[in-house]
């Protein structure tokens, strides 16, 4: 993670003084990507999340505006609620936001009753977020698959080549726009948290966009499995086994997009001239592809599943 461009001193001095008193807690959050969330507590007892963003960071998305122009609409929803801001302070806008209760949990840990409060609570959350507008557009699995394709033509990538082939067609990857609905973007096992087995709130919301649910689940699995570094195969079995407990959320092809198209955004955009070659025959990309195998199976025998019983329906 980058170290913030402001001093962090004067950060905390600028929401003393919003606040009217005495912060005795100021973190930086470390484990995000972006060096912008604060945990704070005040003298009083107060907990809160201070984010404070470049709103328009070097010509890059604004993540930040687009996180900040939500909170208003998500009221009323389990997610983070706006308490103070937006503020200027310098270049960079703050916002104080609610504190989530509890802690996080590995999707390989969640009890049966944390895994069903899950379900409701996304299923809640999702509800309100189709109130959302101007949210980033779906992410272009076509057009990275094909750039990978370009690099998977050495003698080792034969393998690689010939399961995106036939587990990865551009017409599996292709939205179908009819069906797209307003997702998180971000959803993994960090960004909620849980007060035993309640559900307290949804983080980090800067990257809503159009999407399908599964594509939210999948991400879910995926990140926890990069978590315990792909060679937990006890873990991962877990995770496999999640993941078959979440298909009946979403239709069958829209898993396959979903998975789909994380694989080739977290393995094959990293291909290149270079590296190609050299990636593929690293051993956790090979963990990788078990995993995705695995998921893709699932999804198969789902789909047999429903087919028969609308068969005999």
């Amino acid at each position: 993670m980058d170290k913030p461009k402001f001093k962090i001193e004067d950060l905390k001095m600028f929401v003393e003084g919003k606040l009217g008193e005495r912060v005795v807690r100021f973190d930086l959050i470390t484990d995000c990507s972006r060096p912008e969330n604060f945990a704070v507590a005040t003298e009083s007892g107060k907990r809160m999340l201070v984010k404070c963003g470049d709103q328009a960071p070097n010509g890059k998305p604004d993540y930040f505006g687009h996180f900040v122009r939500h909170l208003e609409e998500l009221k009323g929803t389990r997610a983070i609620q706006l308490i103070h801001g937006p503020y200027k302070f310098g270049q960079y806008s703050v916002v104080m936001i609610s504190w989530c209760e509890g802690c996080r949990v590995m999707p390989d840990r969640l009890t049966a009753e944390q895994e069903k409060e899950l379900i409701k609570a996304y299923g809640e959350f999702s509800s309100a977020m189709q109130r959302c507008t101007q949210v980033l557009p779906p992410r272009d699995n076509v057009e990275v698959r094909e750039a990978a394709m370009r690099f998977l033509t050495g003698p080792f990538c034969a393998k690689l080549r010939e399961f995106v082939e036939r587990e990865l067609p551009n017409d599996a990857l292709k939205y179908d726009a009819g069906k797209l609905k307003v997702i998180h973007g971000d959803l993994h096992h960090g960004n909620f948290y849980f007060d035993g087995d309640v559900m307290t709130g949804f983080m980090d919301l800067e990257d809503f966009r159009y999407g399908y649910p599964a594509d939210d689940w999948t991400r879910y699995v995926i990140c926890a499995a990069e978590h315990l570094k792909w060679f937990d195969l006890a873990g991962r079995r877990r995770l496999v086994a999640l993941f078959g407990r979440l298909l009946p959320l979403a239709p069958s092809d829209e898993w396959r997009e979903a998975v789909g198209g994380l694989l080739v955004r977290k393995i094959f955009r990293r291909f290149n001239e270079r590296k190609g070659t050299k990636l593929w025959l690293a051993a956790n990309l090979q963990f990788r592809l078990g995993l995705y195998k695995k998921m893709f199976e699932k999804i198969s025998e789902y789909s047999a599943r429903t087919q028969s019983t609308q068969h005999k329906g």
